[in-house]
């Protein structure tokens, strides 16, 4: 009887042994699938966090390419509207500064010194052919003999009108009369006054003005 209980006792130790070695062992397997599913977990969540930097990246990096393009476009429009301001300030202020003209140019225009250099010409070419230096009075038979004697001639009635168009205003004002070489008869010759361009016949011995003709 006392085999039969000690048999029967080391049957239930062996049979707690065996118990408590499983229950090791699957406390050790359970543990080692926990550290894997942990290792696992970690490895998924590097890389599904490894997307979500790179895409952060990629929008930061959009981002700064949209605001460098914006910043060119505001400083294109500046120096455009800059450079619109300025043609159109310095076009709106040149005419100006060229209209600024002096107070003696602007009493005395530019076009009237061509006019008084024409006058001066056409009163200049007539006096050059007539002495109006060397006006003399003299009878009509010495007429011919002092026009001699300075250097000219006798002028004709036909000179005398053709003159009188760029005669100097002394002469076309003057009420004398002046001989010309006409000879209306022994005893009277033809004179011309340029006041009213007349030519009445006056007496030989007469002194009038001799305006001679080079």
């Amino acid at each position: 009887m006392a085999t039969k209980k000690s048999s029967s006792a080391a049957k239930k130790k062996a049979v707690k042994k065996a118990a408590k070695k499983t229950n090791t062992v699957k406390k050790q397997s359970t543990r080692n699938e926990s550290a894997s599913l942990y290792k696992n977990d970690e490895s998924a969540q590097v890389s599904l966090q490894s997307p979500v930097s790179h895409s952060d990246g990629s929008s930061h990096g959009t981002k700064e390419s949209g605001n460098g393009v914006y910043l060119f476009l505001v400083l294109a429009g500046v120096l455009a509207i800059g450079y619109l301001g300025y043609v159109k300030y310095f076009k709106t202020k040149a005419p100006v500064a060229v209209a600024s003209v002096p107070a003696d140019a602007q009493t005395k225009p530019v076009p009237a010194a061509p006019e008084t250099k024409v006058e001066e010409a056409q009163t200049e070419a007539p006096a050059a052919g007539f002495l109006l230096d060397k006006v003399a009075s003299k009878k009509w038979s010495e007429a011919g003999a002092y026009c001699k004697s300075v250097g000219g001639v006798v002028p004709s009635k036909d000179d005398l009108v053709k003159f009188a168009a760029t005669a100097p205003k002394e002469i076309k004002s003057s009420e004398e009369k002046y001989w010309t070489k006409t000879e209306v008869d022994k005893k009277s010759g033809l004179a011309y006054r340029f006041s009213n361009g007349k030519a009445p016949k006056v007496d030989k011995a007469t002194s009038l003005k001799v305006l001679c003709k080079n």
